[in-house]
């Protein structure tokens, strides 16, 4: 009797635990079962329906070729209906129903397939390229450079996306991300000099120093001719004259004939008044320049700021000689005659020296009929208190004036001058 009173007891127990047990609710799945669960279930509604999707994808396909949008879509739909949709047709669906809706102007909708498209594929980059698109469409800037950073983020090594972001990057004042990029490109492609450029700009929009990143980069390549301009140029820029200087002379002495260089050296020894050095490298940019008057305008001004006038009145003969209806060229002339007579002149001008201010006043006068007309207040000057006038005519006359009616200075500081000037 206990026996078969302890048996009952024990399957009771049993049977309330299994009671028990049955009742209890099953235990949750974690996500990635959930996702295990869901492809699953796709894969099998997509091989169930393979048929069928098929002949909507053929549809659809043919529909959007044929620029029937509308009919496109709603054979796209139908492969959604039937789970058709999956990673490995989503190449083929996401990006033309996207195009469909961008071609039917309903953006919005555009982007929402993309964008689910994305969720699939993130790495492809035509999808990604059609929503860059159709954002430009929008006129949302913001949206297409993120796009863009996202696309250059799954095709790192594609320089001309990289570089094209990092510009768009500088237009549209994202400061700090094109800073960033640039220093990513420049990692790969140190003398893009687009791109460092773009750095250096970036760097000073921010209010950051530039210089130690400058003169970096000129001490680990001090023959690159890039180097050499930009580190040089900042000197200058900074009135740091002997540094540069110091940069230049050993870049011209590399590259003897580089305009750039010289040029940029003229500059310096003018700053700190060096015209003998002065005249020296413009007397080679004239060598290497013949044609180029500018050159021989400076050379003029180097030689009158040296004293030596002599070498100013004929390389400003040379200039009129080879430019004989160029107004500039009398007017730079007149302005040695003018240094010239100066330069002899003592507390007021005697007869001599009004004679030389005539031939300063003849040439301005030249200049201005040839249409240059920066000289009127030369002109006024002289004619008012520096050329003879009647009464120095009258009194001079005799004394100065040759048989054939020219009269030459006398004094002594003129003896080299072979030019004269007609009697009134």
């Amino acid at each position: 009797m206990k026996s078969r009173i302890w048996t009952i007891a024990i399957v009771g127990i049993v049977g309330l635990g299994m009671m028990l047990s049955a009742c209890q609710p099953p235990s949750a799945m974690t996500e990635e079962e959930m996702a295990l669960r869901q492809k699953a279930y796709k894969d099998s509604m997509k091989k169930a329906n393979m048929r069928e999707c098929m002949k909507f994808l053929s549809f659809a396909t043919e529909y959007y070729k044929n620029k029937d949008y509308e009919d496109a879509l709603r054979n796209y739909k139908k492969l959604f209906e039937l789970q058709c949709v999956d990673e490995e047709l989503a190449r083929d669906v996401f990006v033309f129903v996207g195009n469909s809706y961008r071609e039917l102007n309903q953006l919005d909708s555009a982007l929402y397939y993309y964008d689910r498209g994305l969720s699939y594929i993130p790495e492809n980059a035509y999808l990604r390229q059609n929503k860059i698109y159709t954002l430009k469409l929008m006129g949302d800037t913001d949206g297409v450079l993120a796009e863009k950073a996202e696309l250059l983020r799954y095709t790192p090594d594609d320089m001309k996306l990289a570089e094209e972001l990092v510009d768009e990057y500088l237009l549209n004042k994202y400061f700090e991300e094109a800073k960033a990029l640039a220093q990513q490109i420049l990692e790969k492609d140190p003398n893009n000099r687009n791109v460092q450029n773009i750095l250096r700009e970036a760097m000073v929009e921010l209010g950051e120093d530039i210089f130690d990143m400058i003169k970096a980069r000129y001490e680990e390549d001090p023959a690159n001719l890039q180097n050499i301009n930009e580190y040089a140029g900042l000197l200058i820029e900074r009135n740091m004259m002997t540094e540069a200087t110091q940069v230049l002379e050993n870049a011209v002495k590399v590259n003897p004939d580089n305009e750039n260089i010289m040029r940029r050296l003229v500059d310096v020894y003018n700053s700190k008044g060096n015209t003998a050095q002065t005249v020296t490298i413009l007397t080679k940019l004239i060598k290497l320049k013949p044609n180029d008057t500018e050159y021989q305008y400076q050379i003029t001004d180097a030689y009158l700021n040296t004293g030596d006038h002599k070498s100013a009145l004929k390389q400003a003969e040379a200039i009129i000689k080879a430019n004989p209806q160029d107004g500039r060229a009398y007017a730079n002339r007149a302005k040695v005659y003018e240094e010239i007579a100066n330069a002899c002149t003592g507390a007021a001008p005697d007869f001599s020296d009004k004679l030389v201010f005539s031939m300063a006043y003849e040439d301005y006068l030249k200049a201005r009929d040839l249409r240059y007309s920066k000289i009127q207040n030369k002109i006024d000057f002289l004619g008012e208190a520096r050329i003879p006038q009647k009464g120095d005519w009258f009194f001079y006359r005799d004394d100065y004036v040759d048989k054939q009616g020219y009269a030459t200075p006398q004094k002594k500081c003129y003896s080299w001058l072979t030019r004269k000037v007609k009697a009134p």
